[in-house]
């Protein structure tokens, strides 16, 4: 990559007016913060879709909006709670009633939705008003991808084309897990020190609790390259196609 600044909370205004100008396509990275087993950072999701998006804008053009973390339980899948196991609170060093009962859980899982969706609408909506044309959304935490609706309202109120997605979805063949092979090597290439190997499963091994996917045990640094940059190279065509839709969008909906 190179050195260019693409992180738009770190851009003076003039730099943003600049950024914007040669190219007013938005990343805006979602995540929450869960279990992603002990080899993985609880906020993993955010974590690798942001410097997904930091790789994506170095080959595209425009900026990276700060990660949106959002995701309280049970709303969002969330892994701590819909998919307990004890080795969870364990590891954590809390007592299990943190995540095997409804001490801590708000309302009705509508609720907790319509939450997240004022929450995303008034993050596009910033991004909106700074001037970019073009949003991509990427979403680290695979479930908030459910709420396309939000996506397909924003582009028709606004004219701007909105893509809301996850990375493994535009890769061949369509790739993704929870905290395991292809997770754990894409995080492993674009945040390694985020990441212990030495907590990965021995050959043969079975994947951690809460891990679900390909073994563990099998990712190597080829591996995490070769996944990062298939994920890097379908955000990237998914960015152009937003940038080309931008036209026909604005007549479709009358801006």
């Amino acid at each position: 990559m190179s050195s260019m600044e693409c992180r738009i909370e770190r851009l003076r205004p003039q730099q943003l007016q600049e950024l914007r100008t040669k190219t007013p396509l938005a990343y805006l990275p979602l995540g929450i913060l869960e279990w992603h087993g002990p080899q993985n950072p609880v906020g993993l999701d955010g974590v690798k879709a942001h410097a997904l998006c930091l790789h994506a804008a170095q080959a595209t053009g425009g900026g990276v909006f700060p990660t949106l973390y959002y995701g309280p339980p049970p709303a969002t899948n969330y892994l701590d709670v819909d998919h307990f196991d004890p080795a969870i609170s364990e590891a954590y060093g809390l007592p299990e009633e943190n995540y095997s009962t409804n001490k801590f859980s708000f309302d009705s899982r509508v609720e907790q939705w319509h939450l997240f969706d004022r929450v995303l609408d008034q993050a596009m909506r910033q991004i909106a008003r700074y001037g970019f044309e073009a949003i991509l959304v990427l979403c680290g935490h695979y479930p908030l991808t459910q709420q396309q609706s939000l996506a397909i309202s924003f582009e028709r109120d606004f004219g701007i084309p909105v893509w809301m997605g996850h990375e493994g979805q535009n890769v061949e063949p369509p790739d993704g897990d929870h905290a395991a092979q292809w997770e754990t090597s894409v995080t492993l290439a674009v945040e390694p020190d985020t990441v212990d190997v030495a907590a990965f499963p021995k050959a043969g091994e079975p994947n951690p609790p809460g891990v679900f996917g390909q073994p563990v045990s099998d990712v190597t640094l080829e591996l995490a390259e070769r996944n990062m940059r298939r994920a890097v190279d379908g955000l990237v065509s998914k960015a152009q196609e937003l940038l080309d839709r931008r036209e026909s969008v604005h007549k479709e909906y009358g801006h």
